[in-house]
């Protein structure tokens, strides 16, 4: 389950854990940079990690793709 929030700089993602098991994971998109946070119950502090565009879409890219390495050519 997620939910989408559009703003007219940022979009933020919600995935949510059906389960219960796991903290939900943020995703802010933003015109220059991509950060996905976690919130982690041991230290009480987010874990936050930022990319690029180009890197994000690779990430989406590489969950189809067989065992390998791939340059992605834009």
């Amino acid at each position: 389950m997620f939910q989408n929030e559009i703003d007219w700089d940022e979009t933020h993602t919600v995935i949510l854990d059906d389960t219960a098991v796991h903290e939900d994971v943020e995703v802010f998109i933003d015109d220059n940079e991509v950060f996905i946070r976690q919130w982690n119950i041991h230290t009480e502090e987010y874990e936050t990690i930022c990319m690029s565009h180009k890197m994000y879409q690779e990430l989406h890219l590489s969950f189809n793709q067989p065992e390998g390495f791939f340059k992605i050519e834009q």
